[in-house]
């Protein structure tokens, strides 16, 4: 009689642990873009650190992977992979609620930690566009650069107007990619995913630190970034991006 009151307890708790694993919710991932702790906006001149020469950036992108949430102890990979282009969002308006970014069908739970890429691990940049099937988010050679073997990570590109060229603009591309330029980037946010629900969650990228965070990028030195020759840069670049973001 006990051993039957036993296993019919035991069947109870496990039947009631299925019932949460099943139970999933949405999270909104909301990017919002900033300058020096302001909001930004693609086209509009901001002062480039260190110099105060007027700059507007005309493209961010980037691509993400191995988005996961963490309750401290364990981690919970909820999405692999996608490219995201905010320009066209903080062009013109900024968005009061950010770039959207939902990701379906989170364990339901309470977490304190959100992790992702910047960048595509190894395997899959190993691979070049025309290994992908059409319509896969790794088969567009816009992002790819052949010589180098990869994506393109991060992508920003605009002017600047140097101090010795004013009022005419200088143009600049940096294109940030190889294995070595993935950067894990690692947020402290409290939340909890609902079932059936959908959790916002804010994230910033201040654009002064992507230049400024741990060393001053010399604009002045290089304008483009298109080989991996320049890995010292690319290092130096992805390394402040990854203090960017809040």
């Amino acid at each position: 009689m006990v051993r039957n009151i036993f296993f019919l307890i035991l069947i109870i708790g496990l039947l009631s642990c299925n019932g949460d694993d099943d139970k999933k919710g949405d999270i909104n991932l909301r990017f919002h873009l900033l300058y020096d702790g302001q909001p930004m906006e693609m086209f509009k001149e901001y002062p480039y650190p260190g110099t105060n020469e007027a700059f507007y950036l005309s493209r961010l992108s980037f691509y993400m992977s191995d988005v996961s949430i963490s309750n401290g102890s364990t981690d919970k990979n909820i999405f692999d992979l996608d490219y995201l282009n905010l320009t066209a969002a903080f062009t013109g308006n900024i968005p009061t609620n950010g770039y959207p970014f939902r990701i379906a069908d989170a364990p339901v739970g309470e977490y304190t930690h959100l992790t992702f890429n910047i960048g595509i691990p190894k395997a899959s940049n190993a691979k070049s566009p025309a290994q992908y099937p059409a319509g896969h988010i790794l088969s567009f050679p816009a992002e790819y650069w052949d010589s180098w073997k990869s994506y393109v990570f991060f992508k920003t590109e605009g002017s600047i107007k140097f101090k010795d060229n004013a009022p005419d603009e200088t143009d600049f591309a940096l294109h940030l990619g190889g294995d070595e330029a993935l950067r894990k980037i690692s947020l402290n946010k409290v939340f909890t995913v609902k079932d059936g629900k959908t959790t916002d969650i804010d994230i910033t990228l201040d654009v002064k630190k992507y230049f400024n965070a741990l060393s001053t990028y010399d604009i002045h030195d290089t304008q483009k970034i298109h080989s991996l020759s320049q890995m010292p840069l690319i290092h130096q670049l992805m390394d402040n991006l990854a203090k960017a973001f809040e």
